[in-house]
């Protein structure tokens, strides 16, 4: 069977694009595109002269019919092809790679124990390990080193190749009779080794999963070009190649050229993307590139050649980040494969702080024997002060020491946040680099409000029992309805707003910061340090709730930030910020339906107060399955089991819908590749509310069984389709 070589392209080429395409789509945003625009541009205009010399040359041709037409030696499909390949290639490469919170690889298992650059306390006897812990030298990496050795290398292939095309063209008496057999091969090696032994010495190398790209992007063109060169697509010169073959129709050359130039179009896509990660990691580069082509590959070339060293706190605290991940919750580890890799960074980031955050304040004691309610109160106060103090200074010295200007002003910044963290009782190495990971990361990108507003969270999970109440007749003993807080709806909303509407703002804020640069059309915002562009954050979190917290940065908010980004601009960040609000305090909602009797457990109630009618009732939740509960006398443990509760829980959801109904158009205004993975994460925990309901409100201790299947293609539905 005779291909022509635009059927080639229409069989072999552009389906597998299509599909690529096709499953990376929501997560295509300017970084993907200028990648793809980048490369493309540069095989074309590399490749074109190169190629016109080898046809003029006779080194390969095409059968009459074969092709629509030349422009100069080359025909039209040909430079068609200097586009799909690339764009083949790094569609693959997005995919296959996609997993990876860092797209290179850095080996920080070198690194001493006693010190590990943060991880340890400040206060070691050991006086040599403490210098090496406070010197900035130290404690800086470079992640994009340059390589000269390795590309000696390739130079040294590029020489040979120099030697090959001498041969083939000037007299030499040691030819071996290969004279112009090696031409071919010679010109292969001239013209593609240079550009990688460049790209080598800058520091470019390849991962586990960008070699998996390599080889199977080259296997599926040897594939191509095997079945066009037996179908007659075009033809390879006997007399310009070796006669080696690799298997019937595919010469030694051809299977070299199809693995050079995959394995540069892999090794470029894959420090475009070690650059574009560092905008995120280093504090003076501007986390989201413009998204004006000709800016942004100045930028990475600007980088490239002048690559900023990262603080080794911050690839160890991303390490110790998705071991807590993977430990804490396999949902969200799942769920944030539907964001890309810059905005995993940052949920990863808030996801640990979160939960060492979180698991600090519910446990507070290794031992059991230390926890009497007396002590666990005053340690549970003590640990929320001093997450609130080293956020606040955590803010203070990023204000006072501008990023842009000094990303390690001095080693006194960092003993300062490190005495905050010996506050607080029983902290581990892995708890303090989530706390270093934070104040390295996030200050810069999601403004303060939203985790002083978890700490209010934290503050009204702290008015409950502090130690769970193990009979009725202990519940019956106190003024159980003193003991907890959730009053009324009002109060319930309150609460939720603190510990889900606070995140949910603040993946707005770092949706902004790092896909959305205001470089282009606001030349005077701050792209270096995004927060100080959210100028109406103040006023938004301070009518959210009146909170002290927040008041009290007014003091530390630098007043001279950037001038006003636009009016329109700014009301519809405003607007997405309290839709974004509404949205995660439904969810809350929905987490609170599922968890009523797993919180009862703890003697934690959630269900406002103005719900029941009597205390006996509030009794009956706290005591699900008791022969007496309305009797404060019985000694009836508490049990673990079903229970029903769908008149509450019908409440909650109800309430839960119209506010999901209210906020999900505010979607629409988030920069577009954040768009699918919200959706996925709001879909996903919206099935457990129909699971709920499906149970009639019959739940058990562990919440409630969501189908498998079913979440996953609600999720993958929502994801590539809205």
């Amino acid at each position: 069977m005779t291909f022509t070589y635009m059927q080639i392209h229409l069989y072999f080429i552009i389906p597998p694009i299509f599909l690529l395409w096709s499953i990376y789509r929501p997560l295509i945003g300017r970084r993907e595109v200028i990648k793809l625009l980048w490369l493309g541009f540069m095989a074309t205009i590399w490749t074109t002269p190169w190629d016109n010399y080898i046809l003029s040359q006779d080194g390969w041709s095409y059968p009459p019919g074969s092709i629509i037409g030349k422009l100069g030696y080359v025909p039209i499909e040909e430079h068609i092809f200097f586009i799909l390949q690339p764009i083949l290639i790094i569609l693959l490469h997005l995919i296959i790679t996609h997993g990876r919170l860092l797209p290179f690889d850095v080996d920080l298992n070198d690194l001493k124990s006693g010190s590990r650059f943060g991880l340890s306390s400040p206060k070691l006897k050991d006086e040599k390990a403490k210098s090496e812990d406070v010197d900035l030298k130290q404690r800086r990496i470079q992640t994009l080193s340059r390589r000269p050795l390795a590309s000696l290398f390739w130079i040294g292939i590029s020489l040979l190749g120099l030697r090959l095309v001498l041969q083939t063209h000037l007299y030499a008496p040691l030819d071996y009779g290969l004279k112009q057999k090696m031409f071919y091969l010679g010109w292969i090696l001239v013209w593609i080794n240079p550009v990688i032994a460049f790209l080598t010495y800058l520091g470019a190398r390849l991962t586990k999963a960008d070699w998996a790209t390599v080889i199977l992007g080259t296997s599926w063109l040897w594939v191509v070009d095997t079945i066009a060169l037996r179908s007659g697509s075009w033809s390879i010169s006997p007399s310009t190649t070796l006669g080696v073959k690799v298997w019937r129709g595919l010469p030694i050359e051809e299977a070299i050229f199809f693995f050079l130039t995959t394995y540069l179009i892999v090794l470029s896509s894959s420090l475009i993307s070690h650059i574009h990660t560092l905008l995120v990691l280093s504090p003076n580069l501007p986390p989201c590139p413009p998204s004006n082509p000709l800016a942004h590959i100045g930028l990475l070339a600007k980088v490239a050649f002048n690559s900023p060293t990262i603080d080794r706190r911050i690839l160890e605290g991303l390490r110790e980040a998705e071991k807590t991940l993977k430990k804490g919750s396999k949902s969200f580890e799942i769920a944030k494969l539907a964001f890309g890799r810059e905005m995993r960074l940052g949920l990863v980031v808030i996801y640990a702080w979160c939960r060492v955050t979180d698991n600090l304040i519910d446990d507070p004691f290794p031992t059991i024997s230390e926890q009497d309610s007396s002590s666990l109160d005053q340690a549970r106060s003590k640990i929320l002060e001093a997450i609130r103090k080293h956020l606040i200074t955590t803010y203070r010295l990023a204000d006072i020491y501008p990023a842009q200007n000094h990303p390690e002003p001095s080693s006194n910044s960092g003993s300062e946040l490190d005495e905050i963290l010996d506050e607080i009782p029983n902290l581990t190495p892995s708890d303090r680099t989530a706390f270093h990971l934070f104040s390295l990361i996030i200050p810069r990108l999601i403004p303060i409000y939203p985790f002083l507003e978890l700490c209010d969270g934290y503050s009204t999970d702290l008015q409950f029992p502090s130690k769970p109440l193990t009979t009725i007749a202990e519940a019956g003993s106190l003024d159980i309805s003193d003991k907890l807080p959730i009053r009324t709806t009002e109060d319930l909303l309150h609460y939720a707003d603190d510990v889900a509407g606070s995140i949910a703002s603040s993946i707005c804020y770092l949706a902004w910061s790092v896909l959305d640069s205001d470089l282009d059309r606001y030349p005077s915002s701050n792209t270096t340090v995004p927060v100080k562009n959210y100028t109406f954050a103040d006023d938004l979190h301070d009518k959210t709730k009146s909170q002290s917290s927040a008041r009290s940065m007014r003091g530390i908010r630098s007043e001279g930030g950037v001038a006003k980004t636009g009016e329109a601009r700014q009301r519809k960040q405003l607007r997405v910020i309290q839709s974004a609000r509404e949205m995660g305090r439904s969810l809350q909602l929905v987490n609170i339906s599922r968890d009523i009797i797993k919180d009862a457990l703890i003697s934690r109630l959630y269900i406002p107060i103005s719900y029941f009618d009597s205390p006996q009732s509030i009794i009956s939740i706290l005591f699900p399955s008791s022969p007496d509960s309305g009797s404060a006398s019985s000694t009836t443990t508490k049990p673990h089991t079903e229970s029903d509760h769908s008149g509450y829980i019908d409440r909650l959801l109800s309430l839960a819908d119209s506010m999901r109904d209210n906020s999900l158009s505010a979607i629409e205004d988030l920069p577009n590749i954040s768009k699918s993975g919200i959706r996925t994460m709001i879909i996903s925990y919206y099935e457990i509310a129909h699971a709920i309901r499906s149970s009639e409100g019959a739940i058990t201790e562990r919440g409630i069984k969501v189908g498998k299947w079913t979440r996953m293609r609600k999720a993958v539905k929502a994801f590539w389709l809205g």
